[in-house]
């Protein structure tokens, strides 16, 4: 683990000095997060699952300071940085050393030390692989460059790690309302949403989570926060064209932007 400073002076706990920079880009140049109608409002309760090292966590807290963060990640070595970052920036966090699924228990999650934000519950260093090269590609770099950014890029480490539900986690802590849910899981999202039970999911007001298309994943969650009655946008970052990895949106009509409980 390193130090790793970014464009706004930011010294954050990380594995490489690429990552966090291009982090950085999506969620605080781009705002990958909060768009089409997705907004955080003071007193809202956000739950970061797939927090990785916590570059949507710092964000969240940057753009609205007055919200509490549950941020949840698997992997023992990101672990460590998300608990360094949040401490180091005195985010308002409970950290949930554990992954996010369909029901609780334990899974073998597999851990890319040199891309950590590729890591997951459902290793496939090929479709990551194809990924990092698309999107280096669409930045205009050549494929030798591309060929030399991906060495050894996708060395594996496996470990054991706990895992729990959306429901366990409001129902344990009692929580009211969840003014956003946040899901990066590497092809493991549909299995988070599918882990709220029906009498949740009136509570959370809003959903924005990136899709691995695959196998009809991607309308099935989209079906899915429909039949809920969310209103659904799906986008796809222009760096990742090429690719089956979209951002999906969903607010509830008539709550963009405002607190409190959804109706």
């Amino acid at each position: 683990m390193r130090r790793v400073e970014l464009p706004n002076g930011f010294k954050v706990a990380g594995f490489n000095d690429l990552e966090p920079a291009v982090l950085y880009h999506e969620m605080f140049v781009e705002r990958s997060y909060l768009r089409n109608g997705v907004a955080l409002s003071p007193g809202d309760v956000v739950f970061d699952v797939g927090a990785n090292i916590g570059m949507a966590a710092l964000f969240f807290y940057a753009e609205c300071p007055a919200i509490s963060i549950h941020a949840f990640e698997p992997g023992s070595r990101t672990f460590a940085a998300l608990r360094e970052n949040m401490a180091e920036f005195k985010v308002p966090v409970t950290l949930h050393n554990a992954a996010v699924s369909d029901a609780p228990g334990t899974a073998l999650f597999d851990f890319y030390p040199r891309w950590t934000a590729l890591s997951g519950l459902l290793p496939d260093p090929g479709e990551a692989a194809r990924i990092i090269r698309t999107y280096f590609g669409n930045l205009g770099f050549s494929e030798p460059d591309v060929e030399e950014l991906l060495l050894d890029r996708f060395v594996r480490e496996t470990e054991e790690c706990r895992v729990t539900t959306v429901s366990e986690v409001i129902a344990t802590w009692g929580i009211g309302a969840l003014g956003l849910l946040k899901i990066d899981v590497e092809k493991s999202e549909l299995a988070v949403l599918r882990g709220v039970r029906a009498e949740h999911w009136p509570r959370i007001r809003q959903v924005v989570m990136e899709v691995h298309d695959l196998r009809g994943a991607g309308n099935a969650a989209v079906s899915l926060l429909e039949d809920q009655g969310f209103r659904v946008t799906v986008e796809q970052a222009p760096l990742l064209a090429g690719t089956e990895v979209y951002e999906v949106f969903a607010v509830r009509p008539g709550h963009c932007g405002e607190p409190g409980e959804p109706g």
